[in-house]
């Protein structure tokens, strides 16, 4: 008798943990996720909601936390604000983007040591995956690694910390942000400026296929390696080399920071930002 009822309380222990959705920390995984709370389970505080062809969610993040985004097919824009959120919109791609319209966009967001991983879930069905163009608001102090995208163009703005990110197909744009760049992109342009830029913040860019404009700050100092063998390196900068070249490598000012530009089957173009510095830099301080 002690037994079956033993068995039945883990039974119903069982049950009730289900329908609570709770998913535990994957052994596998250093440190472990979980999955947030998403369109089939119960609402409540950073649940996702989704409505016609949009998906919303809010989460807290600590300044300085960390945010990795995947997606298939479509456009990503990642813009800093004063706000220790995430915000996350999600919408079907338009007619004409990379697959047809489709009702629900499929988003996955999961919990990780420092932050959160979003990303569209695997596409199984018959046809093209479906389109799903992101816009997400983190906070201004941000370690944004493992964005990477198949196809579509992301955009990058008014953050500080460190970015990682690839790009198989589309452009790639950051503006006014301040700290370390790891980016790649396969077929498609790199258009990047970074501000204040520290002796931590090494920048490495490659294009395979498509050009690199660099924008840094006047007065700035840097090692800058940069090839473009079917194209040509230009800089608004003195190098201490005859430009434009093939191949280039020199120093800005004092040195600094390396600079590692590679750009296989495009031109190299290390450029000054016109103008005072943008908000980013201010924030970051020194």
């Amino acid at each position: 008798m002690r037994t079956t009822v033993a068995r039945l309380t883990a039974a119903l222990a069982a049950a009730a943990l289900a329908s609570a959705c709770l998913i535990l920390p994957d052994a596998g995984g250093p440190g472990g996720w979980r999955t947030i709370p998403g369109r089939d389970e119960p609402a409540g505080e950073g649940t996702g909601t989704w409505s016609g062809t949009e998906f919303r969610q809010t989460l807290s993040l600590r300044s300085g936390g960390s945010l990795s985004l995947e997606n298939d097919y479509g456009d990503v824009e990642i813009i800093g604000w004063d706000r220790e959120t995430v915000d996350i919109v999600a919408r079907a791609a338009a007619e004409g983007g990379a697959a047809p319209r489709r009702d629900l966009p499929d988003i996955e967001v999961r919990e990780t040591d420092k932050g959160f991983l979003v990303r569209t879930r695997t596409f199984e069905g018959p046809g093209a995956p479906p389109g799903v163009d992101f816009r997400v608001r983190v906070p201004e102090s941000v370690v944004l690694t493992g964005i990477r995208i198949s196809q579509g163009s992301l955009t990058v703005a008014d953050v500080f910390g460190r970015l990682e990110a690839s790009v198989d197909q589309g452009d790639l744009k950051v503006e006014n942000f301040s700290g370390a760049v790891d980016a790649t992109v396969g077929t498609g342009a790199a258009d990047v400026e970074v501000l204040d830029l520290h002796e931590e913040d090494a920048i490495a860019v490659t294009c395979r296929r498509g050009d690199i404009v660099l924008r840094l700050e006047p007065g700035v100092g840097a090692i800058v390696e940069a090839d473009a063998p079917r194209g040509r390196v230009r800089s608004e900068f003195p190098l201490g080399v005859a430009l434009p070249a093939p191949a280039v490598k020199g120093w800005i000012g004092q040195g600094g920071p390396d600079i590692l530009l590679r750009a296989p089957n495009g031109r190299i173009d290390i450029v000054k930002i016109k103008g005072p510095g943008g908000a980013t830099a201010r924030a970051r301080g020194n």
